[in-house]
């Protein structure tokens, strides 16, 4: 009997908190060390592993390849089914000298030899595999695991044979190490003998863009490929005549390198091409089509989903009776009731008739082929039309349209809402019967063009990632953070708002011991990201400590928790760092346009006394913060933060928008050559909006004063650049004669009050730092008016320079004084 094997994309749900405590139990048993300061605490790097796949129940050397690598303790893997034994460091080239004081080395990658033991029920497919060191856990790199015998491509073979010989069934490890490298395999075929080749290169990170070609023994091309999954080839020929063939591999583009490594798959081997339906229920049996190559007697097969079977994708293979299994196909899980199309259902007079909510599982399968489905609104209601396609491996191309109670008007269209499957939301506000149709957007259509299309209503959900920040409140580019005793990390969590979920999601670890203080954080209303902090105890074990961050969030009755990727993360816990860093607020607030400051303390190991430099993460957009450097042999710093900037394009300044935002400072310095961070623990941050905002136009204008005044007294100014002249307006002093008065030109302002907040009342507005030689008032704009003008006057003995100064706003609110400035103006004096 064949076996049908499904492995789980995503563990989404809270029972993951439970097995990852085991894990993390687990790696604190076979990683548990005291480390000193001799050694730098230099992230590793891994770069490459040869060979990236092994077969499973087998036994392999792997050459792992880095940079780092020379204190590595152990390998960790994201699956299952694979142990590892570090057996050596190979020998690396030196630099010496005969003195002392000197040191030196060549700047050559580090190689690990591994030997890995693959479980025999170890799960097919794609694992993630890093090196773990007392000073941090690499990036990942991607490992195979398959079921097909495993050889190396031989170039020396190649070379003196013309092609590597291989006995099929075979999975080929090989690189296209030059732009002109072109690698070349032989074997034999009976007659009908259905060939599957199957190149996996860009899924394991590659960036061979393969192309494969097949010769038959006459050397004649039989057949060639195009593009599968991703920029991966496959190549489906069945053979014409017995006898040898030979398979070419090369980049389509002409490219190649180190780099462009690959694992072909070559022989009669099972694929899987199409399934039918697409998924199923949770909670029911369904019988599934299947068609493909080599699949032997298997044209059906039997699927059973448990009812608390998570909702999403799974992969779906066949393992046929001559013991080969198939590629992955994705199969999806649902919880709406489900039906299948019944033809014809190509016009409006037959379509089929759908209650909702409802998963429809059909396929255009013929050209110009459009399938509808009539259903009834009997109360007002918002439903989502989802359609699950390319997402679930079909070629459709779905365009859906949606058609009102008399089918005679389009209410919407959509063919590319989410990953190019359609989806549309509708609100309807009358009863009535409607149609929905399903078509490919080419007119294309055929057994690969199955779709699911759900009718259902909002679903409210979310999805949540971390990342490691760094001091510019970037991703650092390390997924694995690092934290020492009693130091602090800082992570920035976003999340993906699904079907309208607009409430606030609450953060937190799970999986941490209770004596790791996690800051409180919350991913407000309104806002798609967190910033969350971890502080470790001065007793924390020292080694490797998964862990993962969740999310908790009310949905309607219900309370939803989902866990952010990646899962875990893996932490490394180290020994006391050369400082830390504490703030003295434990929150903070400030109104739009005003800054508010922060008192930083540093904490230096008794060895340590260089500079650090600090900088704010987690700010939103709008508020800024400079760094400062904590000079050497100092401690304390305060840092500045203000709501609000001004753009030269606006008149006004912008502000960002109300509301709690989590920070921290985050300092670096420089120990051993190697860049060290240090996080405060994060903080709340509340932007207050302001009663008002005072905004002026023009802020820039230029005032030109002529070399020699015309007899009737004007002047003819010119405009500067993209800044305003103003216009001449000479006065005499009435106590000189004409020929003493000194010309002055007057311009006028205009003066505007943004209110916020329901603000009404008066605000008097007042010139601040106006220079000598300028002369305006001051002005009251009233209550519920917004906007005044006032004149601003110049003498000609001014200098030519830009001379600046503001406009300060102030009105009195619940009894309490409020000022609020607006940006500087900037007055150019030209003659």
């Amino acid at each position: 009997m064949p076996n049908v094997l499904f492995q789980q994309r995503r563990w989404v749900n809270s029972s993951f908190s439970a097995s990852l405590t085991k894990q993390s139990v687990l790696f604190m048993a076979i990683f548990f060390l005291t480390i000193g300061f001799a050694h730098a605490q230099v992230v590793p790097a891994l770069s490459s592993i040869s060979a990236q796949g092994a077969q499973q129940g087998q036994n392999v050397d792997v050459i792992l390849t880095g940079k780092n690598l020379d204190t590595a303790t152990a390998l960790w893997f994201s699956g299952t089914g694979i142990t590892a034994e570090i057996k050596q460091e190979t020998e690396q080239a030196a630099v010496l000298f005969n003195g002392t004081g000197i040191s030196g080395r060549v700047p050559t990658d580090v190689q690990l030899v591994t030997s890995l033991t693959i479980a025999p029920n170890a799960p097919l497919g794609i694992q993630q595999v890093r090196i773990v060191t007392p000073y941090g856990v690499s990036n990942a790199q991607n490992f195979v695991i398959g079921n097909l015998p495993e050889v190396n491509e031989n170039e020396t073979t190649e070379k003196a044979e013309k092609s590597n010989w291989l006995e099929l069934p075979v999975t080929v490890n090989g690189v296209i190490a030059s732009i002109d490298d072109a690698d070349s395999f032989s074997f034999d075929l009976k007659k009908n003998a259905r060939l599957i080749c199957e190149v996996t290169a860009q899924r394991i990170g590659s960036p061979l863009d393969s192309y494969l070609v097949l010769r038959d023994p006459n050397g004649a091309e039989v057949a060639n490929s195009g593009q599968g999954s991703g920029l991966d080839s496959v190549l489906d020929y069945t053979a014409l005549a017995a006898g040898k063939y030979t398979l070419h591999i090369r980049d389509i583009r002409y490219k190649g390198g180190g780099g462009f490594r690959y694992r072909l798959n070559i022989g009669e081997l099972p694929y899987l091409e199409t399934i039918f339906p697409l998924g199923g229920q949770r909670g029911t049996d369904n019988t599934i089509a299947v068609n493909g190559a080599n699949l032997d007697t298997v044209n059906a097969i039997q699927v059973s989903i448990d009812a608390e079977t998570p909702k999403g994708q799974q992969s779906l293979r066949v393992k046929t009776p001559s013991g080969l299994t198939s590629n992955p196909h994705p199969f999806s899980i649902g919880s709406l009731a489900e039906m299948t199309e019944s033809e014809p259902n190509d016009s409006t007079d037959k379509a089929n008739t759908v209650n909702t909510p409802i998963t429809i599982n059909g396929k255009i399968d013929k050209p110009s082929d459009v399938d509808w489905f009539s259903f009834e609104i009997k109360t007002p209601q918002l439903l989502v039309f989802d359609v699950e396609a390319l997402r679930l491996s079909s070629q459709l191309d779905a365009l859906l349209t949606l058609y009102g109670a008399e089918n005679d008007k389009v209410l919407a269209v959509n063919d590319d809402a989410r990953r190019s499957d359609a989806r549309i939301e509708q609100n309807f506000t009358q009863a009535g019967k409607y149609s929905i149709a399903i078509r490919d957007l080419n007119n294309q259509g055929g057994n690969a063009y199955s779709y699911r299309l759900n009718i259902r209503p909002l679903e409210p959900d979310f999805a949540l990632s971390a990342v490691v920040l760094d001091s510019q409140n970037r991703p650092s580019g390390l997924d694995s953070p690092r934290v020492s005793r009693g130091g602090t990390f800082t992570m920035q969590v976003n999340v993906s708002r699904l079907d309208r979920l607009s409430g606030p999601i609450r953060l937190h670890c799970p999986t941490l011991p209770r004596t790791f203080d996690v800051s409180p954080a919350v991913i407000e209303v309104g806002k798609n990201q967190a910033v969350i902090t971890v502080t470790a105890p001065w007793d924390a074990p020292i080694g490797l400590m998964p862990f993962s961050v969740a999310g908790v969030s009310a949905v309607g009755s219900r309370q939803v928790e989902r866990i952010a990727t990646p899962s875990p993360i893996l932490l490394t816990v180290m020994e006391a760092p050369e400082f830390t860093l504490a703030l003295a607020e434990i929150s903070a607030s400030v109104a739009h346009n005003k800054t508010v400051n922060l008192h930083l303390t540093a904490n230096r190991r008794d060895d340590f006394t260089g500079p650090i430099t600090l900088s704010v993460v987690g700010l939103p957009p709008r508020v800024t913060a400079a760094p400062v450097t904590i000079a050497p042999d100092k401690n304390e710093a305060v840092l500045s933060i203000r709501a609000g900037s001004f753009e030269r394009r606006e008149q006004f300044s912008v502000v960002p928008p109300p509301g709690i935002n989590y920070i921290s400072v985050v300092g670096t310095a420089s120990v051993e050559g190697e860049t060290v961070s240090q996080s405060t623990p994060a903080i709340p941050l509340t932007i207050l909006e302001a009663p008002f905002i005072v905004t002026v136009e023009p802020l820039r204008f230029s005032i030109v004063f002529p070399a020699t005044v015309a007899a009737n007294g004007d002047a003819n100014p010119t405009a500067q650049g993209d800044t305003v002249a103003i216009a001449a307006n000479p006065t005499a002093d009435t106590e000189t004669t004409e020929s003493e008065a000194p010309m002055t030109k007057e311009a006028m302002l205009t003066l505007t009050v943004v209110r916020q907040g329901g603000f009404t009342d008066v605000v008097t507005l007042t010139p601040i730092n106006l220079p000598e030689g300028f002369t305006t008032e001051a002005v009251t704009i009233p209550v519920n008016e917004t906007e005044v003008q006032v004149p601003l006057k110049a003498i000609g003995s001014l200098e030519d320079k830009t001379y600046q100064f503001r406009f300060r706003g102030s009105a009195t609110i619940n009894g309490k004084a409020f000022i609020q400035d607006s940006p500087i103006l900037n007055a150019k004096i030209i003659h």
